[in-house]
């Protein structure tokens, strides 16, 4: 079915879908495997089921990835200097390339980077260097195909010597023309447009892209700076604009008490997904059948060793291997420091951060529990909740009615019989 209907529209469908989704429909099932947990002083036994880790898909594996790697940035990477978020568009006429050839949304993060660092040298300095952490996003709000750049900026430059040098303003446009031109010639290069269509969209008069430069967030808050860490690598889905429903035949009513028709679903069941108000379409919210909705989402699931985050300038070599100590300067270390290790991804501080409670604790004596084995076996896993009570209850066979038999003429009235 994919190939007929979505094929030409989103492209052949991608071995990493595939894997991803099947991943997806045994993820919190304890019939696909689990660990077992036991506590010691109630004697209690606890299955944990496996997840599946999906990428820009499972909405709780990504929310768990979404705090780790945002505590991690926070923590061990963001110089304690003031940041400030940017986000750079492009026009609808472009969008289109980067699905086919996904090897670009790489030269979009880079053009994007040039583009920031090269306004931080004319603003501070030839030999200004920010700290630059880019985010390729590529869904809209209403899970539309619209790849765009989130980067987290150092609200200034670092010069040779480590000292900061803040900078006092921001021009929106001027990052935004920049951005533009590293972009478009970056696409020429890959020969992915012409050079005449360059030009026409340099012509324009509304210009297409867009630059957005948000207020600068001083480093002490690290609740703020975590936050929008969260927002730039948020999954594409959010169940809260999800409403499945069946269709009417005329009509459906959505949010702002509106009425729609919905072409093409009368009497199927819709996937509703709401948002604030779209201009280019006048509403605010997008009818699909779930079919149409699930090649939405595989759009968004990115290439197996394809990154989403990327560092550069500053940053580039904090995370790569750290910097020198201040007292030391450039002098090498005495002694071999250790390096800095990412927060380490414990599978239960991760629970414990998502849904504020502690899985390594009991619900009855509130003693830790202790993870005694991992259950893979097909065998087992069917076994041990059976074993425990914790087996769902089969369903029982539907009641035997009783068929009575009537008589009936021949155009298929009943008889009265009288009683004898």
């Amino acid at each position: 079915m994919y190939p007929e209907r979505f094929a030409k529209r989103h492209g052949p469908l991608r071995p990493v879908v595939e894997r991803v989704l099947r991943g997806f429909l045994t993820c919190g099932l304890v019939e696909h495997g689990f660990a077992r947990l036991w506590c010691g002083t109630c004697r209690t036994s606890v299955l944990c089921p496996f997840s599946c880790r999906g990428r820009s898909f499972c909405p709780s594996c990504e929310k768990k990835k979404q705090l780790l790697w945002a505590e991690w940035l926070q923590k061990e990477v963001l110089a304690p200097v003031p940041h400030r978020h940017v986000v750079l568009t492009m026009p609808r006429l472009l969008r289109g390339i980067f699905r086919k050839r996904r090897e670009l949304l790489l030269d979009l993060a880079q053009c994007a980077a040039e583009a920031v660092a090269e306004y931080m040298k004319r603003q501070v300095g030839a030999e200004a260097r920010p700290g630059i952490v880019v985010s390729i996003a590529t869904a809209g709000d209403l899970l539309q195909w619209h790849p765009h750049g989130h980067l987290l900026v150092t609200d200034g430059a670092f010069s040779d010597d480590g000292a900061f040098r803040p900078l006092e303003t921001w021009d929106a446009d001027a990052v935004m023309k920049l951005f533009r031109e590293r972009l478009l010639a970056r696409l020429i290069e890959r020969h992915a447009i012409s050079e005449d269509l360059a030009r026409r969209l340099l012509a324009w008069r509304h210009p297409g892209f867009s630059a957005h430069v948000a207020d600068a967030i001083p480093f002490e808050d690290k609740k703020a700076i975590e936050d929008v860490a969260c927002y730039i690598v948020r999954n594409p889905l959010s169940l809260k604009k999800l409403i499945i429903r069946r269709a009417r035949v005329n009509r459906v009513r959505l949010i702002w008490r509106a009425r729609f028709a919905i072409p093409g679903l009368d009497g199927q069941k819709a996937v509703l997904y709401r948002s604030r108000m779209n201009p280019s379409l006048g509403r605010n919210f997008e009818a699909m059948d779930p079919l149409e909705w699930l090649a939405r989402l595989a759009d968004h699931i990115p290439d197996a060793g394809k990154h989403r985050t990327h560092f550069y300038a500053h940053y580039a070599h904090r995370v790569g291997g750290g910097q020198p100590s201040e007292e030391l300067g450039h002098q090498k270390h005495e002694e071999e420091q250790p390096k800095k290790r990412r927060c380490s991804p414990s599978w239960a501080r991760l629970i414990a951060k998502v849904f504020q409670a502690d899985p390594l604790v009991g619900k009855r004596c509130r003693g830790p529990l202790k993870v005694v084995a991992y259950i893979t076996d097909t065998v087992a896993i069917r076994r041990i909740p059976d074993h425990l009570g914790l087996s769902p209850p089969e369903k029982p066979p539907p009641e035997v009615r009783e068929v009575v038999r009537v008589p009936v003429d021949d155009e298929g009235r009943q008889i009265r019989v009288n009683p004898a």
